[in-house]
């Protein structure tokens, strides 16, 4: 009731100032149903590695229903600033949610997703705000909200201040200074002062407590995130659908790029190292302070296959290519943050202890959609999305092979998570629109997951470490395995207003 109260408010505040400020304002979104099974713990937007095929916890289907995917926008023209028009747009859903499986609406919460505005001019575009980055302006057209994010699609909205300018007919440049993102991996995220715990055990520390903003590893960025974008686009020889839009064809080259700044710890972690079935577990340190490069070069391609020369879509096709390369890509939502980065060892120090340096994960990736439209109701998509890590020093990771006096142990590689080395999706769906406001449509997608590491009766809760917790002690040994698979039908039902 609450929560029904202020948004009744903001909405009586907001419609007299836009009567006051703007010369129009209109309200837009979408009413969504999604509905799934997926045969293992997945969440709506398939978000989630898949746990590997002989956990028996995470191994077993999924069926949800939720309305929350539902979201709403206010549009704004207002008046002429310095010769340009000013649009703004703010747009809020309700996937503030801790948990998107469960169909309890009162988990969900309203989230901002954009609230940016843009003075135009005939050539150049000014834009202040959250907005979408450059690198995430080629939406796999799927049926869930975020298909493809961390495995394919560079998923980023963020505030920045974007300059875009156009020239020569087809030709836009553009440079937007953004908001830092800092990757939440281990232990970055108790940099708080709040307790920590330890996993699986009683608070770290003397007489059992002691505060997260003493010791531990975390980061944080002193510069802006950068971000640039070269693009042409013209319609050559007729236009394809793209979201149920004629477009012409698209090429585009983004690059982006972010100083993280990653702090030594004095409170030893245990790092994950590798052995042949299983992580060992030793502890370490994070050697120094470190200032680290992230940076990403994308490059896209719209291909009308089969153009139209008018707003008749039946009969046509056209292939999305979105790839990229980089390190540390987090930074721009290319990769779950678990992934982001590694630790390689140095040395022992004067007392023994085993010390680390962090090096960013080196990463590849993209999707390939293809689209047909059998009438202009009916039409299919076809999408391929993965992401590969690469780049570890993996040759003296297993115990006994390349011991010396200062690594007794033979390791080289270590994480403080269950790290992933491909992540790859195959959806395929069949959509419907009998009219503009009504969408349906139906989907299968194939999900894998291939780790770093083999793992006997993993432990899905953390994923490191050998003391596996009593409940999954009585898991049959399925052996060894490094490959998580998952099965997914998902419906989804859209009004549009």
């Amino acid at each position: 009731m609450k929560k029904t109260i202020l948004v009744l408010v903001v909405l009586a505040l907001l419609v007299p100032a836009a009567a006051f400020a703007a010369t129009e304002f209109s309200l837009g979104g979408f009413i969504k149903l999604d509905s799934f099974w997926d045969s293992t713990q997945n969440t709506k937007n398939a978000l989630t590695v898949i746990g590997r095929n002989n956990d028996q916890l995470y191994q077993h289907g999924l069926f949800g229903m939720t309305a929350q995917g539902s979201r709403f926008n206010f549009t704004i023209k207002g008046p002429k600033l310095w010769g340009a028009t000013t649009t703004g747009l703010i747009e809020i859903d309700f996937d503030g949610s801790s948990d998107a499986r469960v169909s309890n609406t009162s988990s969900y919460a309203l989230r901002l997703r954009h609230a940016m505005f843009r003075l135009n001019w005939p050539e150049t575009e000014l834009m202040f705000g959250q907005y979408w980055g450059m690198f995430s302006e080629f939406v796999p057209e799927a049926t869930g909200d975020a298909d493809m994010m961390y495995h394919g699609w560079t998923f980023q909205r963020t505030p920045q201040i974007r300059l875009t300018q156009k020239f020569a007919g087809a030709w836009t440049i553009a440079g937007a200074i953004c908001k830092p993102y800092d990757p939440n991996t281990a232990n970055d995220a108790l940099f708080d002062g709040q307790t920590l715990l330890a996993p699986g055990g009683p608070p770290v520390g003397v007489a059992g407590v002691q505060s997260a903003s003493v010791g531990l590893p975390g980061q944080s960025s002193e510069t802006p995130q950068l971000q640039g974008k070269l693009a042409f686009e013209q319609d050559l020889y007729g236009k394809a659908a793209f979201w149920g839009r004629p477009r012409g064809f698209v090429a585009q080259l983004n690059a982006g790029w972010q100083r993280n700044r990653y702090r030594a710890n004095t409170v030893a972690q245990a790092f994950g190292t590798f052995g042949q079935n299983q992580y060992g577990t030793i502890a370490g340190f994070q050697d120094a302070q470190q200032n680290m490069d992230a940076w990403c070069v994308q490059g896209t391609l719209f291909i009308p296959v089969i153009p139209t020369h008018s707003a008749n879509l039946a009969g046509t096709a056209s292939i999305t290519g979105e790839y990229y390369i980089g390190q540390g890509v987090s930074f721009l939502g290319a990769a779950r943050d678990q992934d982001n980065s590694w630790f390689d060892f140095l040395g022992r120090n004067n007392v023994g202890q085993f010390m680390y340096d962090r090096k960013l994960t080196q990463q590849f990736g993209g999707f390939l959609q293809g689209q047909y439209y059998f009438t202009n109701q009916w039409f299919l998509t076809a999408i391929w999305a993965f992401n590969r890590n690469y780049g570890f020093d993996q040759g003296n990771s297993t115990a006994l092979a390349g011991q010396t006096a200062t690594n007794p142990y033979g390791y080289r590689f270590a994480t403080t998570q269950d790290m992933s080395k491909l992540w790859a999706e195959y959806n395929l769906t069949l959509y419907y629109r009998p009219i503009e406001a009504i969408k349906f449509g139906l989907t299968y997608a194939y999900e894998t997951t291939s780790y770093l590491q083999r793992v006997n009766n993993p432990n899905s809760l953390t994923g490191v470490g050998p003391n596996v917790p009593a409940q999954v002690q009585g898991q049959p040994n399925a052996g060894a395995k490094d490959l998580g698979e998952s099965h997914r039908i998902q419906f989804v039902a859209y009004m549009f207003f």
